[in-house]
């Protein structure tokens, strides 16, 4: 069986979870708009320029839930995905998932894993890899529970999961549309890459990979 790796977030999804979560947070009234807003869209430009702290940005996320029961988290992440599905999911979603209906998958994103599992289970998605929240007896204590998710720690978390699975991480197929995830495209030689930045166009066009457009 083959294994397929799919980035969620403007790979996936056509738009970023976490900034969509970070607005619902505000709808919720977990966080005044005006400080949380400002914070989250200079964090993205951060992101866009390559310049992202990313663990001061998951633990800004993190924040507005310290104290909460991970059992209402996911209820609030199921609440947050009704709601904002249609704007996140298109017909190149289902049109990727469709690609590897008969082989496993993995979803490995950046995001917070609540973020990452509640998605994946909308389709059907049993293993995720996901930035991970610290729990001190179920509750969200502000810190991450592990090394995020991102970049090279992508690429440690996925290794890890393919070894401990069996599976040769170079034969997989692996989806994305960041440069961040450079570290893993490289790893895998089947990779295929949606809509990149330009930082990852230039290196998908140098090396043949294939580019689909959303």
């Amino acid at each position: 069986m083959k294994l397929a790796i799919y980035d969620l977030d403007d790979t996936l999804l056509c738009g970023d979870s976490e900034f969509k979560w970070a607005q619902f947070t505000v709808k919720k009234g977990l966080i005044a708009e005006e400080v949380y807003i400002k914070a989250i869209s200079q964090f993205e430009k951060e992101y866009r320029s390559g310049n992202l702290d990313f663990e001061a940005y998951c633990k800004f996320l993190i924040n507005p839930l310290i104290g909460k029961h991970i059992a209402e988290v996911k209820n609030l992440v199921r609440e947050f995905i009704s709601e904002c599905k249609d704007q996140l999911i298109d017909q190149l979603t289902y049109d990727l998932l469709a690609r590897h209906k008969k082989d496993e998958v993995i979803i490995a994103s950046g995001s917070l894993d609540f973020i990452v599992e509640g998605f994946s289970e909308i389709f059907s998605v049993n293993n995720t890899l996901g930035s991970p929240v610290e729990l001190n007896e179920g509750l969200v204590t502000g810190n991450l529970g592990g090394t995020p998710t991102f970049a090279e720690g992508k690429l440690t978390a996925v290794t890890k999961w393919c070894q401990e699975k069996n599976y040769i991480l170079s034969d997989a197929y692996f989806y994305t549309d960041s440069i961040n995830d450079l570290p893993l495209v490289k790893a895998c030689k089947n990779s295929i890459i949606i809509s990149p930045d330009k930082k990852l166009r230039i290196f998908a066009e140098n090396n043949s990979l294939e580019i689909v457009e959303r």
